[in-house]
């Protein structure tokens, strides 16, 4: 089944259905929009926070009908419900159980809030797309794959549905976000107030904020923390890992993935045997950037995260890692991708399951990085072509003595690729397959699949065997926002440069940059967001650009995902 689609307040897709209200609306105070289990109370004054400006979405006859009838009260109620438990934990307030005074921990309110938004049909797990029934407590996902969301309100013609991630009531007849002064009432109060979330109270216990250096462009910086956008406090010479850990935060597929990764979550043994103390025997680098995603998206603080755990947890996994010097951003990458498959390895065999071939894999890294390159050699004796296929996670791209195909122009990332898939005539002899000489012969390399996210890296370093000396490559590489990797792909016409292939076109959405000299650099990272906005992280301190700074910035890794998704 199909639906149309537009974009409403928030930036978000939804589906646009037509169809006939029943009016009519169930109390909700079980199930996904309920929790009874554990009960909360304030110890000391809540921050108070901006207020929101979705008093300017209008209600539609279908709510108005509702709002005027003798549901009114429950359907307030069960939208406070969804409202508190679709609200963001603060990372920096404690909350207490109100039979006790026991403080709880942060990680126990997340499990919580994780069941009470994973969706009823295929358990999905993301606070971004799934929805709240109004109307019972059916909770449904919305993505490019599935969404039980609009097949509920088909099945049942429940009309409404609370959005998760901005507490706005959805209209599935009108296809649009739509509003009333009671409901802002009830998610102002919500938001403003420290006695009701999710039945789970908070207690201030920091300093108040200083907001000023937020961008006009966001009023309520709380929404900042949500959306990831969030620095990493530098633990000493540590940007190296935060510019990489940026690029996997906001990659929507590695997020969906943290956030349904519920095989690795509950079998991991490490884990389960850290307890208060983390030493070689329990380190787990999937578990350590499975907490990092949880407090980026589900905790409304703004300040700089300190990934201590990762950097012990990094420290005992590879030695070499280990001390306050520079390291090079791309080997922690390739680290961090070697771990996750790891992990994925471990847990498999930990829970019974057989062991998978590197094609079929579903880790985090296979999943989503990995691709295969098809190399073809050509014997100048009999002209025949053999072919081989290794697998890929990433391009190394060279850039050291590349020269523009227009002179007096910049150079760009198709210049690099251009090289990449040039012929190449072999230094040494070739002994044929086909006719048994040895003999001269030209190597070129295609690409025969792409991965969901394509990963390159530009060389921009080079190390000289002479003198053992490493000296570092400063030529501006043009950047695009959009890369169509049609021609360098197998099965391209030669003859059109300018073929396109829509499943071949890829967007722009992170690159990691490094300034300075081979020995005292600095790493910073740019990335966009859901909304197309720009921003820079440079450790802890994050600013909007614009993209005309983004494609003109000297990156040395960039990372592309498959515009199709």
């Amino acid at each position: 089944m199909s639906t149309s689609r537009k974009t409403v307040p928030g930036g978000k897709s939804v589906p646009n259905a037509a169809g006939t209200s029943n009016g009519s609306v169930s109390s909700n105070g079980h199930g996904k929009n309920g929790t009874s289990e554990l009960d909360y109370e304030r110890e000391s004054q809540h921050r108070l926070r901006p207020q929101d400006n979705y008093s300017t979405i209008a209600a539609c006859s279908h709510l108005k009908s509702v709002l005027e009838s003798s549901a009114r009260e429950t359907a307030l109620i069960t939208y406070r419900q969804a409202v508190n438990i679709s609200r963001p934990i603060d990372n920096d307030l404690i909350y207490t159980a109100k039979k006790d005074g026991s403080v709880v921990s942060h990680h126990r309110l997340l499990v919580r809030k994780s069941s009470s938004l994973r969706c009823t049909d295929c358990s999905l797990n993301n606070f971004h797309h799934n929805f709240t029934c109004l109307q019972c407590p059916h909770v449904g996902c919305f993505n490019d794959v599935h969404n039980h969301a609009y097949t509920h309100y088909k099945l049942t013609q429940h009309v409404f549905a609370i959005d998760s991630h901005s507490g706005l009531l959805y209209c599935f007849p009108c296809g649009t976000y739509v509003n009333h002064p009671a409901l802002d009432k009830v998610r102002q109060e919500v938001l403003l107030s420290a006695t009701d979330y999710s039945d789970l109270i908070k207690s201030e216990v920091d300093e108040e904020f200083d907001y000023s250096d937020v961008d006009a462009h966001y009023s309520d910086p709380s929404r900042l923390g949500v959306d990831g956008l969030k620095g990493f406090v530098n633990l000493g010479a540590t940007c190296f890992m935060s510019s990489i850990l940026q690029t996997f935060i906001h990659n929507p597929i590695i997020k969906n993935h943290f956030f349904n990764n519920d095989l690795h979550y509950f079998n991991c043994e490490k884990s389960m045997a850290q307890g208060s103390t983390l030493d070689e025997n329990n380190a787990c680098i999937t578990c350590s950037i499975d907490n990092i995603f949880q407090l980026f998206y589900t905790s409304n603080s703004i300040e700089g995260f300190g990934m201590t755990n990762l950097l012990t947890t990094a420290w005992y996994k590879k030695k070499s890692l280990a001390g306050f010097q520079e390291q090079d951003a791309h080997e922690f990458w390739q680290f961090i991708l070697n771990e996750f498959h790891s992990d994925y390895e471990r847990i498999r065999s930990n829970t019974g399951l057989s062991p998978m071939s590197t094609s079929d894999c579903n880790c985090i890294t296979h999943s989503t990085f990995s691709g295969e390159l098809q190399s073809s050699i050509r014997c100048l004796s009999c002209e025949s072509v053999t072919k081989t296929i290794d697998p890929m996670v990433d391009l190394s791209l060279e850039i050291n003595h590349l020269k523009s195909n227009h002179p007096g122009s910049q150079i760009d990332l198709y210049d690099c690729l251009d090289l990449f898939t040039s012929d190449e005539k072999l230094d040494v002899m070739y002994t044929c397959q086909s006719c048994g000489d040895k003999t001269k012969a030209i190597k070129s390399l295609s690409v025969k699949s792409l991965p969901p996210v394509l990963s390159i890296q530009l060389k921009r370093f080079k190390h000289n065997s002479l003198n053992d000396t490493s000296s570092k490559i400063e030529t501006p590489i043009k950047i695009p926002l959009y890369l169509n990797m049609t021609r360098y792909s197998i099965g391209h016409d030669p003859h059109d440069s300018e073929q396109i292939d829509e499943d071949k076109i890829f967007e722009l959405f992170a690159l990691v940059c490094h300034i300075g000299s081979v020995n005292t650099g600095h790493y910073i990272v740019l990335t966009k967001d859901g909304n197309g906005q720009w921003f820079k992280f440079d450790d802890s301190v994050v600013s909007m650009v614009s993209q005309e700074e983004v494609t003109n910035t000297n990156a040395y890794l960039v990372f592309y995902i498959t515009h199709k998704i």
